[in-house]
């Protein structure tokens, strides 16, 4: 009974490599793949001069003006509970974004640039990314780790 559990598992193993190994072949093989695509560039004369263009600026989006700052919970810190205040500061009036793997959360810093709320966090280790766009669509982002543990310390 023993030899032959151990005999179908080495052939199922086998049988199981080979058709990875076949249907990795062929899809190498395949004229379809994205290795064999060449791009052309076509370059087509117009009427159009450097002169003729009206050129207009590009706005660029300065994230050293709007600093996100999180006075709570600390990075890399342990709490024992599923529901976490965030609580820290930005630009007032900024859209501050919060998302975690399994929710966004979306509120606004007030007239002094302070804002919190409460998220709620999965067991164990949970990277959290918050975001920061001001009025001026200037954007700052910071990450955050907490890990939520019931075990007692």
């Amino acid at each position: 009974m023993f030899k032959e559990i151990i005999l179908t598992v080495i052939l199922g193993t086998l049988l199981g490599f080979g058709l990875t190994g076949g249907y990795f072949a062929i899809k190498r093989s395949s004229p379809n793949s994205a290795g064999n695509i060449t791009p052309t560039i076509s370059i087509i004369k117009s009427g159009i001069t450097p002169s003729t263009i009206n050129s207009t600026p590009t706005p660029t989006l300065d994230s050293s003006n709007n600093q996100i700052t999180i006075n709570s919970p600390e990075n890399e810190s342990i709490v024992s509970n599923s529901k976490v205040t965030i609580k820290g500061s930005s630009n007032p009036q900024s859209t501050i974004i919060i998302t975690t793997v399994n929710k966004s959360y979306i509120i606004h810093s007030d007239d002094a640039g302070n804002f919190n709320t409460e998220i709620e966090v999965d067991s164990g280790a949970n990277q959290i990314q918050i975001d920061a766009i001001d009025t001026n669509d200037n954007q700052s982002t910071t990450k955050l780790v907490i890990t939520y543990s019931t075990a007692k310390l």
